[in-house]
Parts: structure tokens; C-alpha cells; sequence
């Protein structure tokens, strides 16, 4: 991986397939604005080098990019998506490259008097059982159901201050009203959470928000087989329930957010740029290598910023700028590294 950094990672659509979206690493004098390099690399472990690997330019996704892949009965496929709703496919055999269409999403005024009218930014893409969603502002969420083909889900209400004449009043709301993550035990059962204390349920085909005992903006949430979610704000703290119930179980003065979020072998894992990985355990969230039981590899936890876990729950993801790692909850596999092991 020399040259590049790995910004996300994802379990591609049967075992032995994954995906990484890499970012081309600037020198000391380079600068974002003038542009780099991005690509998707699909992998496929179990074939010989020379057809091991799948590279695809996507560098209309700019640097909030992000990766998933949709699983079967979905279309098996790894689906990236861009700040601005650009979206890029790659199907083997099948389809691979930019959709033109993107994310559809209708520019407007919330009323005719708004002060201005609004767009949709994608904050975070990701996969809940085998679907793929896309979520951003203004609290809002995608479905994805096929190649070119995304369904909003038109059940949450924009919020009614972008209707609003006052400068003020609407870029308050346009700046606090973003979706940053969702998870669920199935594509019909999700918790989505985002800014302002933003916790919403949809369960049998209806989005329901619930009360929340926190105006902080929420950043991860995941989700136990048995129907507990976990969910991290923006100092990294933990709150646990569901529906209406909810507790903090630990409380953080974290400098950056947990990026990301999965609950894998019984265990609650959280990740970001600056700290590397982080499980629950004994009532604090502790260096994922310092765990008591089953410690991750130290070059592994300390510079890991990505987790993705199988929709089968038999495997889960690790990634950080430089190297991956596989975990059946058993044994560690190094993947790649660019740092030398601790």
C-alpha cells in the first residue's frame, strides 16, 4: 500500500472478499485543495496473486468518501459513496465505475419565505443486515435497492426551522441536523443517531424518534443480538438502552468522537483517527490490547480508525491508515502493514 492511506474498509459480500478505499498520502508540500488520488481495491484472498486483486479510480468522492457492500438477496456488490451524493459500484462481472445519478435528492425551499434552500451531504455510509445505507442532513436516510437505485426513506420530518425567513434560525438548523451513523439487528429493525441528542427507530416499516437524555450530538451506535443498542457521543461517552430506556454506562472527556462502531463476539468495539481501537469492559471503555480478555494485537488496536463486521457476525474488520487485520473471534490475521509490528 505504499503511497496510500486506507480510509475505510468493508467485509465484501461472501467471505474471503474485501474492500478498502485507499487515499493517496500528500508530502509535506502538497495540498489537499490541488487534489490526490483515491481509489476503491476490491480483494478476493483465496486467488493467486496476479487476479487477487480489483482496482477502480473514484476520485469524485472527495475526502469524506466512504465504503460499504451489500450482501445477498441484495445485489452483492461494494458501493461508495461521496459527501456530495456521488455514488460508485463495482459488481464482478457485472458493472464497475461511477452511477451517473448518484443519490437523487430534490435542492429546495422548505417554504417559500426560507431564507435558503437546502441540499442533502452524505455523513456516513453503511451496511445493516445485507443493505446498504446512506445517511447525512437534513436527517436523512438511503436505501440502497439495486444498482442506480436508492429509496429515501421520507418517513423522518425535515426539520421545521429550515422553513425558517431568520439567517440565524436556518444555518442553526442546517448545521444540527445530520444523521452520523446507524445499525440494527436487520434492514427493517435500525437505530439511526446523529446531532443534537437525534435518536430515531424504525421497526415495522415506521420511523418513530425517541427521547433521549442527552442534547450532545451522537456519533456510533451499534447494536447486540439482543436488541441493546450502545450508542457514543461527542466526548466518547456510552449510552446503553433501547426505545425509551436509556442509561450511560460510561462516562468520557474524549478530544475527537469514536468514528466507528460494532458489537462482535459479545463485545462492544468503538475506533477513531486519533486513539485507535477501544472495547467495553469492566465498565470503561479500555485500549482494545489491554483487554483482559481476548487483547487485540497491539499494532493492530493502536492504529486502528475502521471496523466493519460480516452480516453473518463471523468476522470482523480491522483497518487503520496503514495496515488490516481479520478477527473470527478466535485468532488475529494480519493482513498488511505499513508500521512494524509493537
Amino acid at each position: 500500500m505504499d503511497g496510500y492511506l486506507v480510509r475505510d474498509c468493508t467485509l465484501g459480500f461472501e467471505e474471503g472478499r474485501l474492500g478498502f478505499l485507499l487515499f493517496e498520502e500528500l508530502g509535506a508540500d502538497d495540498r489537499m485543495e490541488d487534489g490526490f488520488d483515491i481509489w476503491l481495491l476490491a480483494v478476493k484472498l483465496d486467488q493467486p496473486p496476479e487476479s487477487r486483486f480489483f482496482s477502480l479510480p473514484v476520485n469524485r468522492l472527495s475526502v469524506a468518501g466512504q465504503l460499504s457492500s451489500a450482501w445477498s438477496p441484495r445485489d452483492s456488490e461494494f458501493v461508495a459513496v461521496g459527501a456530495t451524493r456521488e455514488v460508485y459500484a463495482y459488481k464482478p462481472k457485472a458493472y464497475k465505475g461511477r452511477e451517473e445519478d448518484g443519490i437523487p435528492f430534490d435542492v429546495r425551499k422548505l417554504s417559500e419565505e426560507a431564507y435558503e434552500q437546502f441540499d442533502c451531504a452524505i455523513y456516513k455510509t453503511v451496511r445493516v443486515g445485507p443493505t446498504v445505507f446512506a445517511l447525512g442532513t437534513p436527517f436523512r436516510v438511503f436505501e440502497r435497492e439495486g444498482p442506480q437505485q436508492w429509496r429515501e426513506h421520507e418517513g423522518i420530518p425535515l426539520p421545521a426551522d429550515l422553513g425558517s425567513a431568520d439567517e440565524e434560525t436556518w444555518e442553526a438548523a442546517i448545521d444540527e441536523c445530520a444523521f452520523l451513523d446507524m445499525a440494527g439487528l436487520a434492514d427493517n429493525d435500525l437505530y439511526a443517531v446523529g446531532h443534537a441528542g437525534a435518536v430515531w427507530r424504525y421497526s415495522r416499516g415506521v420511523w418513530r424518534e425517541l427521547p433521549f437524555p442527552s442534547d450532545l450530538s451522537l456519533h456510533t451506535v451499534a447494536v447486540s443480538p439482543d436488541g441493546t443498542a450502545y450508542i457514543t457521543d461527542i466526548h466518547g461517552s456510552v449510552w446503553k438502552g433501547r426505545d425509551d430506556q436509556w442509561q450511560r454506562v460510561v462516562q468520557s472527556q474524549h478530544m475527537q468522537p469514536y468514528q466507528d462502531a460494532a458489537w462482535f463476539n459479545g463485545r462492544l468495539y468503538c475506533a477513531n483517527d486519533s486513539a485507535g481501537c477501544f472495547v467495553l469492559e469492566n465498565g470503561d471503555m479500555v485500549p482494545a490490547h489491554r483487554a483482559q480478555r481476548d487483547p487485540m494485537p497491539v499494532h493492530t488496536s493502536v492504529h486502528a480508525h475502521r471496523l466493519d463486521v460480516s452480516p453473518n457476525g463471523r468476522q470482523m474488520l480491522v483497518a487503520g491508515m496503514h495496515g488490516a487485520s481479520l478477527y473470527d473471534g478466535q485468532a488475529w490475521t494480519l493482513l498488511f502493514s505499513g508500521t512494524p509490528e509493537a
